[in-house]
């Protein structure tokens, strides 16, 4: 019999992306992606000003800083204010910005790296040139089906799913004696899992 969970694995993480896409739409994932750049752009901006070289001139949410022979060291200090960086060498940094990141964030990194002068960040915003280079902007409109824009309310979303659950075949309706091993094998329970913030969050291993 069919006991592999590979099919589950995928699946449910390919509807989980697709419904966050319905939910979001194409201007409300174009705020996430524009708000990790700014944030990646703001923290660039702190630290060159600050005379710490970035190894990278082009980039989307994630930095490289170069500190000779300090690497070790910011990381740690980053983890004692409780923010996780990368250790790439000896000699660089690693920072990656994402849609939950904040300013009492940007301000604990930066004085990881030894900043110890308070940085109003919108007042850096203005000056600094945080817009996302043309060149990785998509030309081409995305997600243009109407059941992308159409369920922005909490209430509608829940609709939505409802409306496509009751057109499902499921353990909750019927036995299932052939077709999937996803439907077959595996109990409505064991997806629970998903919703945890030990698998939705940070790896719970991380430092």
């Amino acid at each position: 019999k069919a006991t592999s969970n590979i099919c589950t694995a995928q699946v449910l993480l390919a509807v989980t992306a697709s419904m966050y896409a319905v939910y979001h739409g194409p201007e409300g994932l174009t705020a996430i992606a524009l708000h990790a750049h700014r944030s990646a752009s703001l923290l660039a901006a702190a630290l060159r000003g600050a005379g710490i070289e970035l190894r990278h001139d082009d980039f989307f949410d994630t930095i490289q800083a170069v500190v000779p022979g300090r690497g070790a060291a910011v990381v740690a200090a980053a983890l004692d204010r409780g923010i996780n960086l990368r250790s790439v060498d000896a000699d660089t940094v690693g920072i990656a910005c994402d849609e939950t990141t904040t300013t009492a964030h940007l301000d604990a990194v930066v004085a990881a790296f030894g900043l110890e002068a308070a940085i109003d960040w919108e007042v850096l915003g203005a000056s600094a040139d945080v817009a996302l280079d043309g060149s990785a902007r998509a030309e081409t409109p995305f997600l243009t089906h109407p059941v992308f824009h159409e369920h922005r309310s909490e209430t509608a979303m829940l609709r939505y799913l409802r409306m496509l659950a009751d057109r499902d075949l499921a353990l909750d309706r019927s036995m299932i004696p052939l077709g999937s091993c996803t439907m077959k094998l595996n109990a409505t329970t064991e997806m629970e899992a998903i919703t945890w913030p030990e698998f939705g969050l940070i790896h719970p291993f991380a430092p």
